[in-house]
């Protein structure tokens, strides 16, 4: 199963290389292997199911599935949300929004077009 996940993700990864090469994107394969890499941490962040025992005891690393963790064995649900907002060392789900909204803003921007008057004399 690895093996396969692996050679689709290469596969994948290659074509885009290869539409980024013919020019139809912005920038060169090494942005796509460099933005490729920022995704997969920002979802291996998000959903990791990694446990990391900490002083209060066992934590999954993943923002959101810790989310869904903390609301589900905590009995005051709103310590639990607050918990799952604002965790120290571990990714939180502030993180997360911010990094959407971060996204958004740029991918909102680039649609902007100035068009800037050259006049010659």
């Amino acid at each position: 199963l690895i093996v396969i996940q692996l050679f689709c993700a290469g596969v994948i990864v290659i074509i885009l290389d290869e539409l980024l090469q013919k020019g139809y994107g912005l920038g060169s394969g090494i942005s796509l292997f460099i933005a490729t890499n920022i995704c997969e941490n920002i979802v291996w962040k998000s959903f990791s199911p990694t446990t990391i025992n900490s002083g209060r005891g066992t934590e999954f690393e993943g923002a959101i599935i810790a989310l869904f963790h903390l609301l589900i064995t905590r009995q005051d649900k709103v310590r639990a949300l607050k918990e799952a907002f604002y965790r120290q060392n571990l990714p939180n789900i502030t993180n997360l929004l911010a990094t959407v909204l971060v996204f958004g803003i740029v991918i909102y921007l680039q649609g902007f077009r100035v068009d800037l008057p050259v006049k010659y004399q």
